[in-house]
């Protein structure tokens, strides 16, 4: 007797139950450390930068090899392991923080840790995104990565809200949160469908080969290489920006604590959520390029506002305009890259992707953590502002962005 036919619709939420679960996670980090850096221990601006570089940039480096690993393997598996390890570290850290065991070197360890696992984990969650997609969206590329956007940056604001009282309940019982949302994560994925290798790819193969041919194929693809050089530089004046500035202005200028951390960070975010949201809901865009640069122009203008100290409400306003027009050029230029993957070099293309776009921040980081140093936060905004200028009209006139348009 035949078995009955799988119901794909059902991958598809188990995906998405499961992305929300890791973005909760990760959304309640992205309160707690930063918080514990810099009201806790209470570093300079200098330190809560490189400890910000070292949340990105273990995640960077590792992230070909993750996409390497990804394109060789049972993604099904491979994604619910790592995410049961990732489990780990955050109940270490709760049982320090508990006995009050907690310095700066341990914040580093810590982030190092899930940093590492995250390297292997979001090319492998990228990947599966395809293969969901084809099986329940009808091979809708543009409305997947939209959807998965939404749910990872709603999934994130949501952990922000739920990190943001960390001031009032302490980081431990937090941290145990965030192991168990993961935990979660672990087992949506166990639900999904398995996803074999393609035949190629599970042969075993020199790691630093698929690197370096992930790395190739996205560099010398003409649609993804403009993409790719907008989102670098662009990371390196405004990611740092974001991970760096925000909690130190809020914390020297305002005044304020964990909660402030999280209503920024959630106003961003939800600003991304929405518009990718909304973006799955409309016609694909067809004019891709021309719309992530003139959303890329959105964060210059949010920088110059902030520079006349506006009210912190008005400061949630803007950063969550920033993330609207955010949503906007991160869906469109993943959406590019998905569409233009091959097959059996997704994982890794997307790993390279990843490390172009998001490149940038650690190097961000740790500049505009010296700048603050120097010239203070309300100053230090406007010189991504400024530079942003060149760069929106070196890629205008050097590249074929401008005119680059969606597959029809």
């Amino acid at each position: 007797m035949t078995p009955p036919a799988r119901d794909h619709r059902a991958d598809h939420r188990w995906y998405m139950a499961g992305l929300w679960g890791y973005f909760l996670a990760g959304g309640i980090q992205g309160v707690l450390f930063p918080w514990i850096i810099a009201f806790v221990l209470h570093e300079s601006s200098d330190r809560v930068g490189i400890a910000q570089m070292f949340s990105m940039l273990p995640m960077l480096l590792l992230g070909l090899f993750g996409g390497a690993a990804a394109d060789r393997t049972e993604l099904r598996g491979h994604l619910m392991r790592l995410q049961a390890i990732a489990t780990i570290p955050p109940l270490v850290l709760a049982v320090l923080m508990y006995k009050g065991i907690v310095n700066y070197e341990i914040m580093i360890l810590y982030v190092l840790a899930l940093s590492s696992l995250g390297g292997y984990i979001m090319p492998a969650r990228d990947s599966m995104l395809s293969r969901v997609a084809m099986q329940s969206l009808g091979g809708n590329i543009q409305r997947a990565v939209a959807l998965a956007m939404s749910g990872q940056f709603l999934g994130q604001v949501g952990g922000y809200l739920l990190g943001s009282p960390a001031e009032y309940v302490g980081a431990w019982p937090l941290l145990i949160l965030q192991s168990s949302l993961l935990a979660f994560a672990a087992f949506t994925t166990s639900r999904l469908a398995p996803s074999p290798p393609s035949p190629r790819e599970s042969q075993r193969r020199a790691p630093f080969r698929d690197v370096k041919e992930g790395l190739l194929a996205v560099w010398q693809h003409d649609r993804i290489r403009p993409v790719l050089l907008l989102m670098f530089f662009s990371g390196i004046l405004f990611m740092g920006v974001f991970m760096v500035l925000f909690p130190i202005l809020i914390r020297d200028v305002y005044h304020g604590s964990s909660r402030e951390i999280g209503f920024v960070f959630m106003s961003f975010f939800g600003g991304i959520g929405i518009s990718s949201f909304l973006l799955s809901r409309l016609r694909p865009i067809r004019r891709q390029g021309r719309a992530i640069m003139l959303a890329m122009c959105t964060g210059s203008f949010v920088m110059v506002l902030v520079h006349f100290e506006p009210p912190i409400w008005g400061v949630f306003l803007l950063a969550h305009g920033w993330g609207l027009a955010a949503g906007i050029s991160m869906s469109q230029s993943r959406a590019i890259v998905q569409e233009c993957a091959s097959e059996t070099m997704r994982a890794r293309m997307l790993a390279g992707f990843n490390l172009g776009t998001m490149g940038g921040g650690p190097i961000g980081a740790v500049f505009i953590g010296y700048l603050i140093k120097w010239v203070g936060p309300l100053n230090a905004v406007l010189v991504p502002c400024g530079a942003m200028i060149f760069l929106w009209l070196a890629i205008y006139a050097l590249t074929p962005l401008w005119r680059m348009e969606a597959p029809r």
